[in-house]
């Protein structure tokens, strides 16, 4: 497929190449511009990745919660992720803002959730759900502000 691909990029769109050329070429042009854009995780301000994140967690609780049923587990697990993503797109946004006391805070609250999580025996699915959401949401805001290249797709 891509050597069919790569052969019809220098051949011009015009009224007499057919309708399969012109899918090929048209593929051809949306491959190469997914591989062209930026990283958005080094492109990004961080206030782009807060926003983002939480518009995602709060569309698949929403979408989870109307599910039911086993997507409920879901639900919760995102819909723990809200208050944390809230919280660290304040902290960022404000005018005072230490980039060391806001590091410092993520990891804090990711270690603590981590160590909740040491004796399952003690939770139930929902608080184990909760837990992993808000940890995720610490865990990746923190390597995100200090390390925003590790995150390279």
């Amino acid at each position: 497929m891509y050597l069919i691909i790569y052969y019809y990029i220098d051949v011009p769109i015009n009224n007499y190449m057919d309708i399969s050329n012109k899918f090929l070429f048209e593929a051809y042009q949306q491959v190469v511009e997914k591989r062209v854009q930026p990283d958005p995780t080094t492109d990004e301000s961080l206030n782009q990745f807060l926003t983002k994140r939480l518009a995602g967690a709060e569309k698949l609780a929403s979408s989870s919660q109307h599910k039911g049923g086993f997507a409920t587990l879901t639900a919760i697990h995102y819909k723990a992720k809200l208050k944390p993503y809230k919280e660290a797109e304040k902290m960022e946004k404000s005018p005072n803002k230490d980039c060391d006391k806001c590091n410092a805070h993520y990891k804090k609250m990711a270690m603590e959730l981590h160590s909740k999580l040491a004796d399952l025996d003690k939770l139930s699915q929902k608080e184990f759900q909760s837990l992993m959401g808000e940890l995720e949401v610490y865990g990746e805001v923190y390597i995100r502000a200090t390390k925003p290249e590790s995150l390279k797709i």
